[in-house]
């Protein structure tokens, strides 16, 4: 059983990070910290062969980042909340976001979608399938800024051009 050091500085950031962008993982404490602990051990290796190949301590510090936050640079409780903000003009707490997304289907939404999906034209269709879990934040908001976005999704709706 794996224990957290407290003065580690790479596994301090990746609690951090965890707890700020990804807080569902902490539903198991020991398998968080099991996952910490492996995840620095592997960054502090990176660091160590990018050093030894000669690179100078920023890339050595990139490819640690790297196998520190593998899969972990999307959050989908922050993109929960800006998409809400975005519909609703409401701009739901953490705990909020974590609710919709312990869900399974909502968990399946992005999994079908991908991390690399802002941005992308096919994010249009994640927001779309997303909005009915997002209901219940309906008219909590700024009407002002509901409308601006509203405008501002219709202008850059996909087009389906082989209707």
């Amino acid at each position: 059983m794996a224990e957290l050091t407290p003065h580690n500085a790479i596994q301090q950031a990746l609690l951090h990070y965890i707890l700020q962008y990804h807080p569902y993982i902490q539903e198991d404490e020991q398998d968080m910290i099991d996952f910490i602990v492996m995840r620095a051990e592997k960054a502090y290796k990176a660091f160590l062969s990018a050093s030894d190949e000669g690179k100078n301590g920023y890339e050595c510090q990139q490819e640690s980042d790297e196998v520190l936050f593998a899969g972990l640079r999307f959050s989908p409780i922050t993109y929960l909340i800006e998409v809400c903000t975005d519909l609703h003009g409401y701009e739901m707490e953490k705990d909020e976001a974590c609710d919709i997304y312990r869900n399974q289907k909502v968990r399946d939404i992005f999994d079908k979608y991908g991390d690399d999906i802002e941005g992308d034209y096919k994010e249009y269709l994640l927001i779309e399938e997303l909005t009915p879990y997002l209901k219940l934040y309906e008219g909590k908001g700024d009407p002002e800024i509901v409308a601006r976005n509203e405008l501002r999704r219709s202008l850059y709706a996909p087009v389906d051009y082989f209707d």
